[in-house]
């Protein structure tokens, strides 16, 4: 078994329900979805970086990962699995989300939607990177949509077609600015019709950490 790794760290959740609470991030490298609101093949949006750095190889290299996350966070902390797409790896998604929860952590697992989730999780996020028509994985505890040049219909589409406990709107990053009255004006106007869809500020830029 090989999990292939961006990077770690440890910060605050900036985005979504959880915002706030510390986290230990850790990043799976590599993305599937080559094409994609967020990284067009003639832009570049995506502000992840989600190259390889490391590759950890079996379940003994990925059981000290997990202890290395729940030492800095506590016993009962949060730890983040994100991407890239961690579910372009299911098997070491699986064992470390296994792990951690072995040794009391809690999970926060965010993914595109491209795959169902194969993983157990305590809170799932999908940040959708293909229409609604197309997700695998269309429930969860939060679906959060960057707002990039998407329809309305295509924003209606995510509400109408999902189940999730709730529905955020974030907007979207680019050299350094960020799509503010774009994203509060759709927000506006989707809770004029009733659906009841919030923003997520992505607060960790404001404050300047990870």
């Amino acid at each position: 078994m090989k999990l292939a790794l961006a990077e770690t760290f440890c910060s605050i959740q900036g985005e979504g329900h959880l915002t706030g609470k510390r986290m230990f991030f850790i990043r799976f490298a590599g993305c599937a979805v080559k094409e994609c609101i967020l990284h067009p093949s003639q832009e570049n949006l995506c502000d992840t970086d989600w190259s390889v750095s490391e590759v950890l190889k079996g379940e003994d290299a990925i059981d000290k990962l997990a202890n290395e996350a729940l030492k800095i966070v506590g016993a009962s902390g949060w730890v983040c699995i994100t991407g890239g797409e961690p579910c372009d790896q299911p098997d070491a998604l699986a064992f470390l989300a296994s792990s951690i929860q072995r040794l009391g952590g809690k999970i926060n697992i965010q993914t595109s939607g491209t795959h169902r989730v194969n993983a157990q999780w305590d809170w799932l996020t999908v940040s959708p990177k293909v229409p609604a028509a197309e997700l695998k994985q269309s429930y969860g505890q939060e679906l959060k949509v960057v707002v990039a040049d998407q329809t309305d219909d295509q924003i209606l589409d995510y509400y109408n077609n999902t189940r999730f406990w709730n529905y955020y709107l974030q907007p979207l990053w680019s050299d350094s600015n960020c799509n503010s009255d774009q994203t509060l004006a759709l927000l506006n106007k989707l809770n004029d019709c009733g659906q009841p869809w919030e923003l997520s500020p992505q607060v960790h830029k404001y404050l300047g950490v990870r």
